[in-house]
């Protein structure tokens, strides 16, 4: 699954530095608790290209990447999320 990650820290030329990245979880919970498990969670890094036909998948690999989870400030999943995952509870 695919997820987009803001860190608490600067990347180049911004004050936000994001990663677009994929770990075999389930969902934003067990993805969070891969996180919690260990201070690096290794995930496959992903760049998003602009420039793509409509259809095509816009992300292409650009390989692994160690994430610390003290740096994590904020997680989303990437897709997936629909009127029906509305009445999701959360966190249980």
């Amino acid at each position: 699954m695919k997820f987009l990650i803001t860190m608490n820290m600067p990347s180049r030329n911004n004050a936000i530095h994001q990663i677009i990245c994929e770990y075999p979880a389930s969902g934003l919970t067990d993805f969070c608790d891969a996180l919690e498990k260990r201070e690096f969670t290794i995930v496959e890094e992903f760049y998003k290209n602009n420039e793509v036909n409509f259809g095509v998948d816009p992300y292409y690999s650009v390989g692994l990447t160690a994430v610390n989870y003290r740096y994590v400030g904020k997680v989303k999943e990437l897709g997936g999320m629909t009127s029906a995952n509305k009445n999701r509870k959360y966190g249980d």
